[in-house]
């Protein structure tokens, strides 16, 4: 019988771990030069602590321990990073800014063939709030992704808070209740523009509401985006958020990075936490999102910690796809370097030791062998 591995996880072989290390050394290099530090947090969750964050999505490993107590493996890293910082680190002068490289795992139906442990590189900034804590957020994206060696990429910017407000307003004065709600919810999750209308053809809901809920998504471009936003909502008062990505966008411009970002209306997380600013990252060639992240002041509360809160988590895997997709190959490091081999048999073993050491002194990878000293070794 040939040993196997479960459906949905692979072996990672020397070639292709030397690019994953490569990538990620990038990556952490560019959030360390914005003062973020490393962090670690558990593969496994409690179940419970973990969903008084925020909604799971259906896809989250489930499992019993000894103990019998239900544990999840880790679907992300944003809400045990919440849980940790209110609780560990509950009494810790602020802000906080952490970054992070950890496998996340999430279940998936055996017929689509996908995988199922993912590895995420990521940051959250915690304890900063307003337009200069967002726009750090969004241009520190785009930095990682130019860092990770992608040179055609798309940011995807938008606030929830307009979205939110109109739904309000209409469980409030139309009597539609929380079930619509959360069909309009999934439906915008889903970007499922279709279900998005019908549900806004409400009759219980006021005409105005409705049209502004089914022409929101289609809202996209530039500074003009918010613009056309602004004049379909401020009549209704529902406004959330509107301000702060005006202002936010202003400051991604002067930092440089406008050129890969764009406003679009349509972004919506599946998560569910989102308070403001929602982020997406597309590549030409890859089917789904490099990554996402936003705002999510409210979530530490759930852990008893009061602070506003934003990140965003890439995707190791579909960066390198796309860095395929645009003919990018591995930038040589001092992990993707080649060992000489110094030669145990032209040297005593001693003196081998000795030049290997003296090799690796000058950042040169040595391994002692048998074949002719100076050779690139093949292992």
């Amino acid at each position: 019988m040939i040993p196997v591995i479960p459906r949905g996880f692979k072996d990672v072989l020397p070639q292709e771990a030397r690019w994953r290390e490569s990538i990620c050394n990038n990556v952490q290099k560019a959030l360390s030069l914005w003062g973020y530090a490393p962090i670690e947090t558990p593969t496994l969750e409690v179940l419970d602590v973990l969903k008084r964050g925020g909604q799971l999505a259906p896809t989250t490993f489930r499992l019993f321990d000894a103990d019998g107590a239900l544990l999840v493996l880790r679907p992300d890293v944003t809400l045990p990073i919440a849980r940790m910082t209110a609780t560990r680190l509950a009494d810790a002068v602020g802000p906080l800014r952490f970054r992070y490289v950890q496998p996340v795992f999430r279940e998936e139906e055996s017929l689509r063939g996908q995988a199922r442990e993912f590895t995420q590189l990521g940051i959250e900034s915690i304890g900063l709030g307003g337009a200069l804590a967002d726009a750090e957020v969004v241009v520190l994206l785009a930095e990682a992704l130019k860092a990770a060696g992608l040179k055609d990429f798309t940011l995807a910017i938008c606030t929830v808070g307009v979205l939110r407000d109109l739904l309000d307003v209409c469980v409030r004065e139309s009597g539609v209740g929380e079930q619509w709600r959360q069909a309009m919810l999934d439906a915008c999750h889903a970007s499922n523009l279709v279900e998005v209308a019908r549900l806004a053809r409400d009759a219980r809901i006021d005409a105005r509401y409705g049209e502004a809920l089914s022409a929101l998504p289609s809202i996209r471009g530039g500074k003009e985006a918010i613009t056309a936003c602004r004049a379909l909502v401020e009549p209704l008062r529902c406004l959330d958020g509107l301000d702060v990505l005006e202002q936010t966008w202003e400051l991604i411009e002067a930092a440089g990075v406008g050129e890969y970002v764009t406003v679009d209306f349509s972004v919506m997380s599946s998560f569910d936490y989102y308070t403001g600013l929602v982020i997406e990252a597309y590549a030409p060639g890859v089917g789904m999102l490099l990554g996402s992240g936003g705002r999510y002041d409210h979530t530490l509360e759930a852990y008893g910690k009061s602070a506003p809160a934003a990140g965003f988590a890439l995707s190791l895997e579909r960066i390198m796809q796309a860095l395929l997709e645009q003919g990018i190959q591995a930038e040589p490091s001092f992990a993707t370097a080649e060992p000489v081999v110094v030669s145990v048999e032209t040297d005593e073993p001693a003196a081998a030791f000795r030049r290997a050491k003296e090799l690796r002194g000058q950042g040169i990878p040595a391994v002692l062998g048998t074949g002719k000293a100076g050779e690139r070794y093949d292992g």
